[in-house]
């Protein structure tokens, strides 16, 4: 779907595309659509803006194309919103200031949509079948992982780095989600690491 949130030029032409949540995913968008013949003047996650119009042809032979890569365009504006919350949680799980900052999620999607955190939180439930607290919960536990296994920072250094108060409050909840503790966990995952590694 072509969406538009404030006048554009009449030769570019935004799309929404679910699914683009990281830098890797914006090259391989970028790509596809420069394969296909698009320049694109714009790109941040979750959406792109190409030069010319896309006739409903050409968006269908792009929607083909990004599929096979695992993307897709968005076409309904309940689904485009679920998409802009999902994508401003993970540029904001992606910096490393997050203690500093102090950003309470609620609050921060509220003012940045414009809509009250009650009614985003009851249509993300709806659309994704979990509420927006626990998928902000299991997406900053991703960020813990993947310090875990890829990194030797101290466990006090990455409560720090994804927003949590104290080592404590990451350990407990992280537990409560996994059923390990988070040293257990980085143990485990890079004992698996090193055997592959062994036999691979």
């Amino acid at each position: 779907m072509i969406t538009r949130s404030q006048p554009l030029p009449t030769n570019e032409t935004p799309l929404a595309i679910r699914g683009m949540v990281c830098a890797r995913c914006m090259d391989v968008v970028r790509q596809e659509l420069e394969d296909l013949g698009w320049e694109v003047t714009q790109m941040r996650l979750g959406h792109v803006q190409v030069r010319g119009q896309v006739s409903p042809d050409e968006l269908a032979r792009i929607q083909v194309t990004l599929e096979k890569q695992g993307f897709s365009l968005v076409s309904d504006a309940k689904v485009t919103l679920v998409q802009r919350i999902k994508t401003l949680v993970e540029q904001t799980l992606n910096r490393d200031d997050l203690s500093e900052r102090k950003i309470r999620f609620s609050d921060f999607l509220a003012t940045e949509l414009s809509m009250s955190y009650d009614k985003l939180s009851a249509l993300f439930s709806a659309s994704e079948g979990q509420t927006l607290e626990r998928y902000v919960i299991e997406r900053r536990l991703d960020k813990v992982k993947e310090r875990l296994v890829y990194s030797d920072l101290s466990l006090s250094e990455i409560a720090h780095q994804t927003g949590y108060s104290s080592v404590p409050h990451l350990s407990n909840q992280f537990k409560r989600l996994t059923g390990l503790s988070p040293t257990f966990f980085r143990t485990v995952r890079r004992d698996k690491q090193a055997l592959q590694q062994q036999t691979g």
